[in-house]
């Protein structure tokens, strides 16, 4: 595994690669600068897209099987909810960032949320049984560990984890924050957009009407004290005969309603989410289902299944589970309705 194989940039904090490995100074222009998890966040339509991809994976059951059938007694991991930690020290809890434990679905949407945006989780084994497969697990905040350029997990202090006390689950693809960010930071782009057009719909324009020369200082001193008094004074200014103020209305509702519309469903579309699903759908659409089962079957086939299958080969490796023996994740409640239904999609 090489350091180039991971994604830089955790989804918890602000920090950049930059701080991690050697680059010359100046970032090239010419190179697109890191994006973080929190500026992603602040785009609608990301911060949606991840409340429903990552909650609804957190929230389906992890089964071991044998073949197709649930093993009768299923690994504590899966659904131990008391919080302990294991043999984790103190020292390796505050290293970690695990202060408290973890229940199976915050750890599960944590692993979702890493693999979303940066491709990669990593998960800490803190008790083994007696034949060394795991009995309580955590993940590991993304900030807390790297890979060397030797290609060992490390800590965020260079202490190398134990390769049998950890399990590395490797996404479907690097990253939204990797292949997306431009597409993400256009979107974040608009909605700041939006937000100034609504606090200031207007332009004041500012035209001399006397012969007398103006310096550059003095033009930027005039816009200044223009600025000013319309804040102080609600709108309102007081001009000589040298000034004349002209407003300019911004008509940008195509900018800001369509252009918003296209770029939530550009984000949708890096996260392999129906754009319905976001209120995203294109224009023209007229495809809607009968039902959520059908909807959500279709999610299910075509992009919520690449996450549940990455996450459960990770978790089928022999370290894991004994030979013969998988792990799968439980959709039936996304795809089983209490009442009958067709599930067939109608047009409006």
């Amino acid at each position: 595994m090489s350091v180039q194989s991971l994604a830089p940039l955790s989804p918890w904090s602000d920090d950049s690669f930059l701080e991690r490995v050697v680059v010359p100074d100046i970032w090239p222009d010419a190179v697109p600068r890191p994006m973080s998890r929190g500026e992603a966040m602040q785009v609608p339509a990301v911060s949606r897209s991840r409340h429903l991809i990552c909650a609804t994976i957190a929230a389906l059951p992890l089964v071991v099987l044998r073949g197709d059938q649930p093993i009768p007694d299923q690994p504590y991991w899966c659904y131990g909810t008391d919080g302990q930690l294991g043999d984790l020290d103190d020292d390796a809890r505050i290293r970690y960032g695990l202060f408290t434990g973890q229940s199976p679905f915050a750890r599960m949407l944590a692993t979702a949320d890493d693999l979303l945006f940066c491709g990669w989780c990593l998960w800490l084994v803190t008790l083994r049984d007696a034949n060394g497969r795991p009995l309580r697990a955590v993940r590991v905040p993304y900030d807390c560990w790297w890979v060397d350029a030797d290609g060992h997990l490390v800590d965020q202090d260079g202490q190398t984890f134990d390769a049998g006390a950890v399990i590395l689950i490797q996404g479907p693809h690097e990253g939204v924050l990797s292949f997306g960010a431009s597409t993400i930071r256009a979107a974040g782009d608009l909605e700041r957009t939006a937000a100034d057009v609504a606090r200031t719909p207007f332009r004041i324009g500012l035209h001399q009407t006397s012969e007398i020369t103006l310096s550059p200082d003095e033009r930027r001193d005039l816009v200044a004290e223009t600025r000013r008094a319309l804040a102080d004074n609600q709108g309102i200014l007081f001009t000589n005969s040298a000034v004349e103020v002209a407003e300019y209305r911004l008509d940008s509702s195509e900018l800001l309603v369509g252009g918003r519309q296209a770029a939530a469903l550009d984000v949708a579309r890096h996260m392999n989410l129906p754009g319905a699903m976001i209120d995203a759908e294109p224009t023209g659409s007229t495809l809607a289902y009968s039902n959520p089962e059908s909807r959500n079957q279709q999610w299910l086939d075509y992009g919520l299944s690449s996450y549940l299958d990455a996450i459960g080969a990770a978790l089928s490796m022999d370290p894991v589970v004994p030979a013969g023996q998988r792990t799968a994740f439980d959709t039936s409640s996304l795809t089983t309705s209490l009442a009958p239904s067709t599930g067939a999609p109608t047009a409006d």
